[in-house]
């Protein structure tokens, strides 16, 4: 986990040296909360076997200025939300932590140490989410569109659609197709489907909002109500993942990863 702490120190500096003319905060003060932040998670991990309690408290208040830097010092970066996830998780909020890994995976897609820790917090949650057989297909046949980031679909796209541009100019220059023909069937192929892969991609991202269950359990329902019949045996715990489909005042139906739909009060979840 120090990872992130020292990449964070790097990234704010990276950041303040460019200035941030619509802050809140100056620069000296981002620099500084960063400071702080960094400092009050080390004397947590220090604390965190002798005195727990003592330990989250300091995590709670390197929390509070991680977001500072991001809300106030209007500073969006993966390794920030990384730490806070990090300092959630070893304070013993799983649900939290995973909130912030997921708002983190957002901007680091790739980053191992970050998908290491999502999962063991998600290891660690009450309920564990059960992935439909076709749901599984899917992710198998199409690895690519499900494990590869946006960017990278997108960069790999612009790849592809280059290398054909050359291959068909190579044709056009000489005349020969041989084996041409099937190369340039592939980088064609290999483009449409990976800005397709972006699109869908991009759909996805402004038609669904995502969520986490915060509250330690919470009663599905039917209905947005609190007189609706329960929708589950059991009840929901905290770190249970979930989409949104409608909100109203109050409440959230929400699709969980199985396919089922329940409503839940709003306060019961956070957005990622």
């Amino acid at each position: 986990m120090s990872k992130g702490l020292i990449a964070v120190i790097l990234a704010a500096m990276v950041l303040l040296a460019g200035g941030q003319a619509d802050a809140a905060l100056s620069q000296t003060e981002l620099a500084d909360l960063s400071y702080q932040a960094s400092q009050l998670f080390r004397q947590a991990n220090e604390k965190v076997q002798a005195s727990p309690e003592e330990a989250a408290v300091l995590y709670e208040q390197a929390i509070l200025r991680y977001r500072r830097i991001i809300e106030e010092g209007q500073v969006v970066n993966g390794f920030l939300y990384y730490n806070i996830g990090n300092a959630y998780l070893l304070s013993g909020d799983i649900a939290r932590a995973i909130v912030n890994y997921r708002r983190a995976e957002r901007l680091l897609p790739h980053d191992a140490d970050l998908a290491k820790n999502l999962d063991y917090a998600r290891s660690r949650r009450q309920d564990q989410s059960v992935v439909p057989a076709r749901q599984r297909v899917l992710e198998t046949l199409f690895f690519w569109h499900y494990d590869l980031g946006t960017k990278t679909k997108f960069a790999l796209a612009g790849v592809c659609w280059a290398a054909f541009c050359v291959v068909v100019s190579v044709y056009l220059l000489r005349r020969r197709w041989r084996g041409l023909r099937w190369l340039a069937v592939v980088f064609l192929l290999g483009a449409v489907c990976l800005a397709a892969s972006v699109g869908m991609d991009e759909v996805h991202r402004r038609s669904h909002v995502e969520g986490v269950i915060v509250a330690s359990s919470v009663v599905a329902r039917q209905g947005n109500g609190e007189l609706y019949p329960a929708s589950f045996e059991d009840a929901l715990h905290a770190g249970t993942e979930l989409t949104v489909v409608e909100q109203r005042p109050g409440w959230l139906r929400i699709r969980l990863s199985n396919g089922e739909e329940a409503w839940i009060p709003v306060g019961a979840a956070e957005i990622i």
